[in-house]
């Protein structure tokens, strides 16, 4: 069964500067990690996903040099599998484009303990997905990411509801994942990955949803991903959050939504719990 397991946040050499907005957003976040591949990262966990703020550390940028030709903002979407080798195989026996599986990890440090959360991970063919990656991860250790103590957040938000990425041929993407089990067409450019919708539309329609004028540029491309919803068990809480980080917003009926310059960007739109 593959479900939605999270989303990135690019904040290329800014790490610092993004802790602090998202400190500000209202979300607590983990200690610093240091990939085995060379990446650094935070993460905002909720209860069955995350959002990661995945970055390099001064000086090397070299490392993982592949992902720092991304713009800021949200530059990935992770599905989970329990089998990342089955899957890729099976979607690569249908004919769907993918990259070769990667093993990496990094260490957790848990009571004075040091642990190694290990992962399994591959990727749609970087051909087909512009400004990003989507990808699919396998937890090998996923009681090392799951903390109760990571997981209450001061803004109230309990997980990711949807993910938005302006497209120009909106079918593209959801019928590559079409071969991954459990992934739902709901309708055109609409994926479900459990109780996450990933759309992906004209930026015409994505605008009109989060009521823009303009979202972050295609930058000469046919996708980039701009947006998420999250779910706030109290909105009231998170708008009251906002205002004391003296973060911008804008409100409406059962939402609030942060634009792109103060979420080092992307738009977050925070929607009440159903």
């Amino acid at each position: 069964m593959t479900v939605f397991d999270h989303a990135v946040v690019n904040v290329l050499g800014g790490m610092e500067e993004a802790v602090a907005r998202y400190g500000r957003l209202g979300f607590r976040l983990t200690p610093r990690g240091y990939h085995t591949l060379g990446s650094i990262n935070h993460l905002a966990v909720f209860g069955s996903d995350y959002l990661e703020l995945l970055g390099y550390a001064p000086g090397e940028r070299e490392k993982r040099a592949e992902l720092w030709e991304h713009p800021a903002g949200l530059t990935g979407l992770a599905l989970r599998t329990q089998d990342a080798a089955g899957l890729h195989a099976a979607m690569a026996g249908a004919g769907v484009a993918v990259e070769a599986c990667k093993d990496f990890s990094r260490p957790v440090e848990i009571g004075g303990v040091q642990h190694e959360a290990a992962f399994r991970t591959f990727q749609l063919d970087r051909k087909a997905v512009a400004n990003g990656r989507i990808f699919f991860c396998q937890h090998k250790t996923p009681e090392l990411i799951w903390r109760s103590e990571y997981q209450d957040h001061p803004n109230s938000v309990t997980g990711i509801a949807g993910a938005f990425v302006v497209a120009t041929r909106p079918s593209a993407i959801p019928d590559m994942l079409a071969a991954a089990p459990g992934l739902a067409r709901e309708a055109e450019g609409v994926v479900r990955a459990g109780n996450i919708c990933l759309r992906f539309a004209p930026a015409e329609a994505i605008a009109a949803h989060f009521g823009m004028r303009e979202l972050p540029g295609l930058l000469g491309q046919n996708m980039r991903m701009v947006g998420l919803e999250l779910r706030s068990r109290d909105i009231a809480q998170t708008a009251a959050c906002l205002e004391a980080g003296g973060v911008p917003f804008e409100r409406g009926a059962g939402w609030m939504q942060v634009d792109a310059d103060e979420a080092a960007g992307l738009i977050l739109r925070f929607v009440a719990q159903d």
